[in-house]
C-alpha cells in the first residue's frame, strides 16, 4: 500500500524541491550542491568593495611570478608571489559559476610558499565586513587576512577556515571582522605550498551586519597576563634571551640565535643535513592545573612547515603532547592562534614551534593567556549523543532496532522536504521516533550547502525548516547545517531560528571549549576503527566531556560496495548494521550516559 503523508507536512511539502537520492552525487554536479544557480552567494548590488575582473581578460594570461614577488596584474589587481623556489602564473579563465575566475597554476615547487593576494580594500571604522569567495583546488591551501592599522602596522593572520578535500567542485571560504577603531584596510591571501591549481571566483568583500563574528578567544581576558616568560626576548646573552634556550635532538645540523628588526626581537633556528629529529626554541615551563583553558599566539616566518606543539609534564612522571596545528611555510610574518585544554595529570605546559627538516624558522610575539571560564572547570559527568543526518530510511529500518536494544535515544537531523520521498523516512516513521523519545532536529529545509546560496534563500531555508518541523509537532532549537558547512553569515541566520548548532570541527566538547553555535563532533565513517572509538570514549570519561557522534546511512553487511535501495552503500559515511551494533555495544560498555543533543545540552548546563 502507498505510504500516507502526515497531514500537516503534506501541505508544507513542495514536490518541486523534494530531495532525491542524487544528493549523494554532489561531487560531480554543482547544481545539486546549491539546488540550482539562481541564488548563489554574492555581494548585494553595488556593495562589493573588490574590483571586478576585466571582462576581456579571460584566456589572455597575466605575468608569471618568477621571483620572490610579482607585480599586481594590470587586469585583475591580484598579486602572485612566492618566497622560495617555485614557479607560478595567474590567468583569467572561464568560471564555473560566473563569467570569469582567477586561475593560479603552481607549475614547479621546491620550497617556501606561493601566495595569491587580493587587491587592498579600504574599510570604514566601526563596521562589520564579510569576505567570501568560491574556490576550486587540487591541493591544500590556507586563507589569511592581512590588515592595515591606524598606527602604521600590518598584521597577517592565518584564519580558521577548515581545510577542504581537494576536488573539482567549488566550495566557499570566508571571513568576517569588525574594523573597530584600528583597521583601515584589508587584503586576503591564499597560501599554497605544493604544485597544483587553485581557482577563485565570485570573490566579494562587503559591509554586512548579518554576520556572526568569529569568537575572539581572549576577548574576555584582554587584561589577563601573558604567562610566557620574557615575551619581548630581551637579555644580556647575545645569542639567547633570558628564560629561553634552544633545543635539538636527532641527526641534524642546527644553528640557533636571536635576531631583531624594527618590530623587535625574534628567535631563529636553521636546520641543515637533516636525517631525523627536531629543533625548536623553548621557554621555562608554566605551572598549570588540569582542565584549565589557554590561548596561545605567536608570529612565525619559515621556509618549511612547522608543528605547533603543546608539551606537558605529568605529576606521575613522563610527558604528554598535543599537536595543536601544523602550519605551512610562510614567506612573511604570520600570526597563528590556537586554544587548548590542559590534560588530566599535567603540572606544567610549554608550547613550541617545532621544525622537522632543512630550512630556517623564525618566531616572535609569543603569548599564552589563561581564558578558562569562571566556575567549575569541568562538567560533573561525561555524556554521549548519537546523531543521524538526512532522515534516511535505512536509519529507521536498521539503526532504530539496534538503538532500542540499549535504550538509546538519538537525535535525527531531517530535511522537512525529503520526508515521504524514496529512500527517506515517512512522516509516520518520524512521528514514531519522536513519540519514542528521539529528538527530531533541523537539517535545513532542503539539503543544500547553506554557505553557497544567497541570503534571501539562506533565510528561507532555515525559516522553512523551523516552521515545517514546528507545524508537524517537532519544534526544535537544534540545527545541523548540511554537509557540515557553515560560515559567519550562515551562523548569523541560524541564530535567528536555532539556539544550538552542530558544527564541523572534529573534537570533544568540554565546559571550557563549549560554543552552543559550533558544537564539536566525531564523524563516524567506514574507516572508524574500534580503537578510534574506544579512545574517544576514554577521553570523554577522563575530562567529563560531551562526545557527539555523527552517522549517516546504515547498510546491510552484505551491501558494502554495492548499490542498495538506489543509494551508494560504498559512500565513506555509510557503515553497515553489524558495525553500528558493535559501536553501540562499545558505547553501552563505557557506562557513559546517552542523551539526544538538546537534552544533553540542558543536562550539562545544570539546574
Amino acid at each position: 500500500m502507498p505510504r500516507k503523508r502526515h497531514p500537516v507536512l503534506r501541505a508544507l511539502l513542495n514536490p518541486l524541491v523534494l530531495i532525491t537520492v542524487v544528493v549523494l552525487l554532489i561531487a560531480t554536479a554543482w547544481t545539486l550542491y546549491t539546488g540550482g544557480l539562481s541564488s548563489i552567494a554574492r555581494a548585494r548590488p553595488g556593495a562589493n568593495l573588490l574590483p571586478a575582473l576585466d571582462p576581456g581578460a579571460a584566456g589572455t594570461g597575466t605575468p608569471t611570478a618568477s621571483g620572490p614577488s610579482a607585480p599586481a596584474s594590470p587586469l585583475t589587481g591580484w598579486i602572485v608571489s612566492h618566497s622560495g623556489e617555485a614557479q607560478a602564473s595567474l590567468d583569467v579563465v572561464d568560471g564555473q559559476l560566473s563569467d570569469q575566475s582567477l586561475k593560479l597554476d603552481v607549475t614547479a615547487y621546491t620550497s617556501g610558499d606561493v601566495t595569491l593576494t587580493s587587491p587592498r580594500v579600504e574599510v570604514k571604522p566601526g563596521g562589520t565586513y564579510l569576505f567570501k569567495t568560491f574556490a576550486t583546488s587540487d591541493t591544500d591551501f590556507r586563507l589569511l587576512a592581512r590588515q592595515y592599522h591606524t598606527d602604521g602596522t600590518i598584521t597577517l593572520e592565518q584564519l580558521r577556515n577548515p581545510l577542504e578535500r581537494p576536488g573539482n567542485t567549488p566550495f566557499t571560504v570566508s571571513d568576517a571582522f569588525d574594523s573597530g577603531n584600528t583597521i583601515t584596510a584589508v587584503q586576503y591571501v591564499f597560501r599554497l605550498a605544493s604544485k597544483g591549481t587553485l581557482r577563485v571566483e565570485g570573490a566579494y568583500l562587503e559591509a554586512a551586519d548579518d554576520v556572526r563574528l568569529p569568537p575572539a578567544l581572549a576577548s574576555a581576558a584582554t587584561t589577563a597576563p601573558n604567562l610566557i616568560p620574557n615575551p619581548t626576548l630581551v637579555g644580556d646573552q647575545p645569542a639567547a634571551p633570558d628564560s629561553w634556550s634552544p633545543y635539538a635532538s636527532g641527526v641534524l645540523g642546527v644553528e640557533s640565535g636571536r635576531g631583531g628588526d624594527g618590530k623587535g626581537n625574534f628567535l631563529w633556528t636553521r636546520i641543515s643535513n637533516y636525517q631525523n629529529g627536531e629543533a625548536k626554541w623553548q621557554y621555562r615551563p608554566i605551572a598549570v592545573t588540569a582542565d584549565r583553558y589557554f590561548e596561545f599566539d605567536a608570529t612565525y616566518q619559515s621556509e618549511r612547515e612547522v608543528d605547533v606543539v603543546a608539551e606537558f609534564e605529568l605529576a606521575g612522571g613522563g610527558r604528554a603532547f598535543q599537536n595543536l596545528v601544523t602550519v605551512p611555510p610562510a614567506g612573511e610574518w604570520t600570526t597563528i592562534r590556537e586554544a587548548f585544554q590542559v590534560p588530566v595529570g599535567a603540572t606544567t605546559a610549554t608550547v613550541t614551534l617545532v621544525s622537522h627538516g632543512n630550512g630556517t624558522t623564525s618566531v616572535r610575539d609569543y603569548s599564552l593567556i589563561d581564558i578558562s571560564k569562571p566556575g567549575p572547570l569541568r562538567w560533573s559527568q561525561p555524556m554521549v549523543s548519537i546523531t543521524f543526518d538526512d532522515g534516511w530510511q535505512s536509519v529507521y529500518d536498521r539503526a532504530l532496532p539496534l538503538l532500542n536494544q540499549h535504550g538509546f535515544r538519538s537525535t535525527q537531523y531531517v530535511n522537512a522536504s525529503s520526508i515521504e520521498t524514496p529512500n527517506f523516512m515517512t512522516a509516520a516513521e518520524v512521528q514514531q521516533l519522536h513519540d519514542a523519545g528521539h529528538e527530531i532536529a533541523a537539517h535545513s529545509y532542503r539539503h543544500v550547502d547553506l554557505t553557497s546560496i544567497g541570503t534571501d534563500r539562506l533565510d528561507e531555508e532555515l525559516r522553512m525548516s523551523e516552521e515545517a518541523l514546528a507545524a508537524a509537532g517537532f519544534a526544535t532549537d537544534n540545527l545541523a547545517p548540511p554537509y557540515g558547512r557553515s560560515d559567519p553569515q550562515v551562523d548569523w541566520y541560524a541564530g535567528k531560528y536555532f539556539n544550538i548548532v552542530r558544527g564541523t570541527d572534529d573534537g570533544l566538547n568540554t565546559r571550557q571549549n563549549l560554543d552552543p553555535q559550533d558544537l564539536k563532533v566525531f564523524y563516524v565513517t567506514d574507516e572508524t576503527t574500534p580503537d578510534k572509538l574506544a579512545q574517544a570514549l576514554a577521553e570523554t570519561i577522563r575530562v567529563n566531556g560531551w562526545l557527539i557522534l555523527v552517522y549517516h546511512q546504515i547498510a546491510t553487511p552484505e551491501a558494502t560496495g554495492t548499490q542498495e535501495n538506489g543509494t551508494i552503500a560504498a559512500d565513506r559515511s555509510t557503515i553497515t548494521s553489524d558495525v553500528l551494533a558493535a559501536q553501540l555495544q562499545q558505547i553501552h560498555d563505557s557506562g557513559i550516559e546517552v542523551q539526544p543533543v538538546a537534552q544533553a545540552f540542558q543536562r550539562l548546563q545544570g539546574p
